[in-house]
Order: structure tokens, then C-alpha cells, then sequence
């Protein structure tokens, strides 16, 4: 993952400001990281600040944990929009799904069908624990993400392109 992808909008037509609030924090803490990523920039404390007023100061170690593997380990494009963007992709929705899915069982393998399209065996047996971390922070602050059990077997644009 090196930089943000923009495909077209029409591709998926959620809008962020339809998702409950635990997914539109959840979405903001994954663009603002990517963000900060892609510009070298430092906002540990932004996004400290916003997690500990939702209530889930501890979430940031977790989700930096995440997105750092995903950034080193991921293969191809993953499709983060900008923070101030008002669509919600198909690769944004593949990891709330993984999340979300951690938060309703007990199997920390359970989200790894959503990212096995970026990511290599080792680096989802890794991902494991920040990802099960991550869902239970979410869950104990009362920020539940829905299932996305659709999410899991659709391509985007990148990917069609790819494989064409």
C-alpha cells in the first residue's frame, strides 16, 4: 500500500455519512492513518485524541498495528479514500467486514477471508491479534461494525483490471 487509489464512485455507493458512528470512526482512524502514511507526516495524537473521545483510548496501538502490516505486508492497491471523502469503498467495507466479524465470534482466523486478497498466510496469522484486539476495543466502548459477509467476495476496479 503505497499511496490512496480514487476509483469511481459510482462503484460503490455507500456514503459514509449512512454508516453508525462506530464504522465512521473506525473508517477515519484507517484514512487518517493511510494519510499520514502516504505524506510521512506524524498525528498519533489526532488520532489518540479522537479514539479517547469516543471512548476507545486504547484503540490507536491496535489499529496502528493493523494498517502497519497492511501498508509492509499488503500486495496490490488497497482503495483507503481521503478522510474528507463521502463514498465508502469496497476495500474500506473488505476491512470493517474483518473486524466486524471478529467482533461477533471467537475465531481469530475469521477475518482473514476479507484481507487474504492483499495479504500473505504469515502476515494474517500476525494480523490476528491486533484484529481481535481491535474488534473487542470496539466492542467494550459499545462501537459494533456491522457484518459484511457480502464484502468478502466482490473485486474492484483495480482488481478486474488485474485480472483481465
Amino acid at each position: 500500500m503505497t499511496r490512496i487509489s480514487s476509483p469511481d464512485p459510482a462503484t460503490m455507493s455507500m456514503a459514509l455519512s449512512d454508516l453508525p458512528f462506530g464504522e465512521q470512526l473506525f473508517l477515519w482512524g484507517i484514512r487518517m492513518w493511510v494519510r499520514s502514511y502516504n505524506e510521512g507526516a506524524n498525528i498519533h495524537n489526532i488520532l489518540h485524541n479522537g479514539f479517547k473521545l469516543a471512548g476507545v483510548p486504547t484503540a490507536l496501538g491496535a489499529l496502528d498495528a493493523i494498517m502497519g502490516i497492511l501498508a509492509t505486508s499488503g500486495h496490490d492497491i488497497i482503495d483507503i479514500r481521503c478522510p474528507k471523502c463521502t463514498e465508502v469503498s469496497l476495500d474500506e467495507h473488505r476491512i470493517m467486514g474483518a473486524i466486524a466479524v471478529l467482533q461477533y465470534t471467537d475465531q481469530p482466523s475469521d477475518g482473514e477471508a476479507y484481507l487474504s486478497c492483499w495479504l500473505p498466510s504469515a502476515a494474517l496469522l500476525i494480523l490476528r491479534g491486533p484484529s481481535s484486539q481491535l474488534a473487542d476495543i470496539m466492542k467494550q466502548g459499545g462501537l459494533m461494525i456491522r457484518a459484511r459477509p457480502w464484502a468478502r467476495n466482490l473485486r474492484s476496479d483495480h482488481e478486474m483490471v488485474k485480472s483481465d
